[in-house]
């Protein structure tokens, strides 16, 4: 069978989210029996395969996928071939007259055309009998590209398929007067994007990142077509002007037209164009200004505007951006430099230094140092990294010097590796090896493939790179190789158990990388501490590691990160337990990463700011983050963000989400070389089986994986595993794990190190004690932001108090640990609360979170528990969904049998995301019936 996988990238892709949810309310219809069609209409580039992409498609779904395409015009029944193709044993099934007409259809060579509608109808029965094993999508891409049989084809089938488990989604650019096929079906138009989400799109796609001036020319023009916006930003942008234009874009419609009127225009009129085509602000007083030096007047506007090409008024616009492009393909070299010399002349007094240093350089013929060397200078470390590239690019191509040459070529590099363009960067790296390489080249070039592996998490590979790199360094940039060398330190840590080479620089190299005894640099601090560390634990260098912490702190909020600087710092505020340190570290990270716009240091900054949240409760704010991971361009997967989420999901309690995660990182673990990650995945389901109370099956997932002492989720691991063995009467192993947490804590005086300290040392005593020490504990633990260990700390005391027969005491912490639990929304700790609260003689009801529950019930009875948890009586769900209300009491029943509920005000909130369409649906049907009856709110009144 053909099968088609969602995209994870456009999952949520910009502006789209309500469309994507009537999408994906089809497609859901499925697993219940409902069978349906949905067109899709929207101008080119608008984003109808995005969205068709952004669907999630349930296992065991046969899919089945036909994008027209230009050839297949004149050949009949083309697309419903390929449409139809993986069925094909399915047509000897078809009665007698379909099969033979489906068959010659099917045969591009068969004599005689066979009849429409017999082979409308066997297309329609093929579907329905394929249907009848497992649900059928259909999913037409480019549909007004499609031979005009096929289309009729699959519009009859699709207007008929409600009756079997088969849907269509169909994309199509809107019909013109001769296309008229698939009139009929259910609709869906896109339109352009609003003006915030097309800026939102427009920052985290490009590169380049432009001025505003040019921002706004860019979403004005585009008209929010997402494709256009696209296409625009890399048209007007600081790009290369002798690099020619993609004009087959999908986005644009074919340029001969437009190249037919462009050759009809006057000389004057082309060179206006011209001007207009290479101004990126779309400001009409640089283009007279420009024109003006020409000798060009103003009537040369006139015969463009006549043409449809552009107008100019308040702002230049071209009718299409493909018009552009096209403009500046047709002219030579030599008119593309003129018109920058014109520009250049325009904006030299408009306090624009940079906009003019670069109409300026792209009017140079030739190699010129003071025009390189005046780009290098706009190329400021404040300026945006993707427009800074682009600037050092330029300077590169017009430095005489091959050595210097090379070195502003290998700046570029880095700046567009800091930008996120890693395919840019290594373009740029083989330009700069293709000449001869002195030592600061090659440690330049090294350090530059270093740090790239570093930011694709390849932990392994970049670890030795780094090594390499910083001893090539250490003659030539002392303090750079010690940023490096600190960048391996990192890199081994986390490649971990995993790790094919030394986890440290040999001594010869560290003696190089040594700074000087009196440097109180912060990264020198950092370096010596990890550096002593690797040679022995954490406590013995808790001392010099707080050092290095205290500096960072003192260091101004506006100093630069590096990766491994920004990871190492934060690990070290975990590993001395230091919470408030490690939140105020985590929010410079990620101010610096937003303000620097760096794609590089984003999604590491934001995912160890989600772990922050986790364990302080804040499990909301923490998905908020991870999302925000998610929609950034490139690859996000490195710099422990799989291990933030394995750890959200852990701590919710979500037994499929922690399995899930820990099946795709242990994958991703081995495929980067990241034993880090394979020590978080450990720990994650330790403290899931905790949650659950299964400490035995907590124990096992550490006793597999026996790595405790690698760095970051250490000491963590070790807690987890006191209490699990304690719980699961395993009193040798629980002692081995609590010396771990007493040795590597011994000399930390943070208020979350005591309390978590105090409260693996009460799960091993007895007695007053024991009291004694969950009492201190949980005062220790409610002085610092750790929320959630301080309510496990209550739900621990708890249960030794009941177990000692203090029913009413256990009683009063267990209320306080389930109402944290239940707050944050940590499903397992919160439900084993209630067991031991029921235990302790006080009836509570658990709650109700549990994916398995939500999971079992089919599409129908969620849209029905979205409307009644809304408030719905039985009526109005079945006026909105064309049932009787017996049904919709019969579904409801099955609900509450389902999930364990015995009242319709239970349902609230077990189902998140409400459909919006309906709720709205049901809302107007109860305003209508309170004018009508004079009554107040029905919302109570089931």
């Amino acid at each position: 069978m053909a099968t088609w996988q969602a995209s994870p990238e456009n999952a949520a892709f910009i502006g789209r989210i309500r469309e994507a949810r009537r999408l994906q309310r089809l497609i859901d219809d499925l697993g219940s029996g409902y069978g349906g069609a949905l067109l899709i209409l929207g101008e080119a580039g608008i984003g109808k395969t995005a969205l068709l992409r952004s669907a999630r498609i349930p296992p065991r779904t046969t899919v089945l996928r036909c994008d027209g395409g230009e050839t297949d015009r004149e050949r009949d029944y083309a697309g419903l071939r390929r449409l139809c193709f993986p069925l094909s044993a399915g047509v000897a099934t078809l009665p007698r007259p379909q099969r033979h007409a489906l068959e010659r259809a099917f045969d591009p060579n068969a004599d005689d055309a066979p009849d429409p509608f017999l082979v409308a109808a066997a297309t329609l029965g093929l579907l329905s009998e394929a249907s009848a094993g497992t649900p059928v999508l259909c999913v037409v891409d480019d549909a007004h590209l499609l031979d005009r049989p096929s289309s009729r084809a699959i519009a009859f089938a699709a207007r008929r398929i409600h009756t079997a488990r088969a849907a269509f989604l169909v994309a199509a650019r809107p019909p013109d007067s001769g296309r008229t096929e698939l009139a009929g079906l259910p609709t869906l138009p896109l339109t352009g994007l609003p003006e915030r989400d097309a800026r939102g799109l427009l920052s985290r796609r490009t590169r380049a990142l432009l001025d505003h001036s040019v921002t706004d020319r860019v979403i004005a023009e585009a008209g929010g077509n997402p494709g256009v916006l696209l296409e625009l930003s890399r048209t007007v942008g600081l790009s290369d002007p002798d690099a020619p234009s993609d004009t087959r874009s999908p986005a644009m419609p074919d340029g001969a037209a437009f190249r037919r009127r462009v050759a009809a225009l006057p000389p004057d009129t082309r060179r206006f164009l011209l001007v207009a085509a290479s101004e990126p602000t779309g400001n009409p007083l640089y283009l007279w200004r420009a024109v003006r030096h020409l000798g060009i007047g103003a009537e040369a506007a006139a015969p463009a505007e006549a043409a449809a090409l552009l107008r100019v008024d308040l702002w230049i616009r071209f009718s299409h951006p493909l018009v552009r492009s096209i403009v500046r393909d047709e002219a030579t070299p030599a008119e593309r430099r003129t018109a920058h010399r014109a520009l250049a002349l325009a904006t030299r007094g408009a306090h624009e230094p940079d906009r003019w240093i670069w109409h300026h350089a792209q009017s140079v013929a030739g190699p010129d140092e003071a025009v390189a060397g005046a780009l290098e200078r706009c190329a400021s470390p404040d300026r945006a990294p993707g427009r800074a590239a682009v600037l050092l690019e330029a300077a590169a191509r017009l430095t005489p010097d091959a050595r210097e040459r090379a070195l502003r070529t290998l700046s570029a590099a880095g700046t567009q590796r800091a930008a996120g363009a890693h395919d840019a960067a290594e373009r740029l790296l083989a330009r700069v090896c293709s000449g001869p390489l002195d030592e600061r080249l090659t440690a330049g070039v090294e350090t530059l493939r270093a740090r790239m592996a570093l930011d694709r998490g390849h932990w392994n590979t970049a670890a030795g790179l780094l090594r390499r790199a910083a001893a090539l360094l250490a003659p030539v940039d002392a303090c750079l190789a010690r940023e490096v060398g600190l960048d391996a330190l990192v890199a081994a840590a986390c490649a971990g158990r995993l790790a094919t080479g030394p986890h440290a620089p040999e001594p010869a190299d560290s003696r190089r990388l040594a700074p000087s005894p009196r440097s109180r640099h912060p990264l020198d601090l950092l370096l010596d501490a990890l550096t002593d560390r690797e040679n022995g634990d954490t406590a013995a260098v808790a001392p010099a590691l707080e050092r290095a912490l205290r500096a960072y702190l003192d260091r101004p909020d506006d100093h630069p990160w590096g990766p491994g600087e920004a990871w190492a710092v934060s690990g070290v505020a975990i590993d001395l337990w230091d919470d408030s340190a490690w939140r105020q570290l985590t929010d410079r990270q990620v101010r610096d990463a937003r303000r620097a716009g760096m794609p590089t240091l984003l999604p590491a900054a934001l995912s160890r700011r989600a772990l922050v949240h986790i364990h302080t409760g804040g499990f909301d704010a923490a998905a908020a983050l991870l999302r925000e991971v998610g929609s950034l361009p490139g690859d996000t997967g490195g710099w422990g963000v799989s291990c933030v989420r394995i750890a959200l999901a852990a701590w919710r309690g979500d037994r499929t989400g922690t399995a899930a995660f820990a099946a795709e990182a242990r994958r991703d673990a081995f495929a980067r070389g990241d034993g880090h990650l394979l020590t978080a995945v450990s720990y994650a389901r330790a403290v899931l089986f905790n949650g659950l109370g299964r400490p035995a099956d907590a124990v096992r997932a550490w006793r597999s994986d026996r790595h405790l002492h690698e760095t970051g989720w250490h000491t963590w691991g070790l807690v987890e595993l006191t209490e699990a063995a304690a719980r699961a009467g395993e009193p040798d192993l629980a002692r081995m794990a609590l010396d771990g947490v007493l040795r590597r804590t011994r000399n930390l005086s943070t208020q979350w190190a005591l309390g978590v300290r105090l409260r693996s040392q009460a799960l091993l005593s007895s007695g007053a004690e024991a009291g004694d020490l969950y009492g201190e504990a949980i005062r220790r633990l409610d002085l610092s932001d750790a929320l959630l260990h301080a309510a496990r700390g209550r739900l621990l005391y708890g249960e030794w108090l009941r177990a000692g027969g203090y029913r009413i005491e256990a009683r009063k912490r267990l209320r306080q640990a389930y109402a944290v639990f239940a707050a944050c929304g940590s499903a397992a700790f919160a439900a084993r609360a209630a067991r031991e609260l029921r235990a302790a003689g006080e009836p509570i009801r658990p709650l109700r979170t549990e994916r398995t529950d939500i999971s079992s019930l089919t599409p129908q009875e969620r849209r029905i528990v979205r409307l009644v948890a809304a408030g719905a009586t039985s009526r109005e769900v079945g006026a909105e969904l064309n049932l009787s209300p017996r049904t919709v009491d019969a579904h409801v029943r099955s609900v509450f049998k389902k999930t364990g509920f015995s009242s319709r005000r239970q349902l609230r909130g077990m189902i998140p995301g409400n459909d919006d369409a309906l709720l709205m649906g049901v809302e107007a049907r109860q305003r209508t019936l309170r004018e009508q009856r004079g009554m107040g709110d029905l919302s109570g009144i089931r």
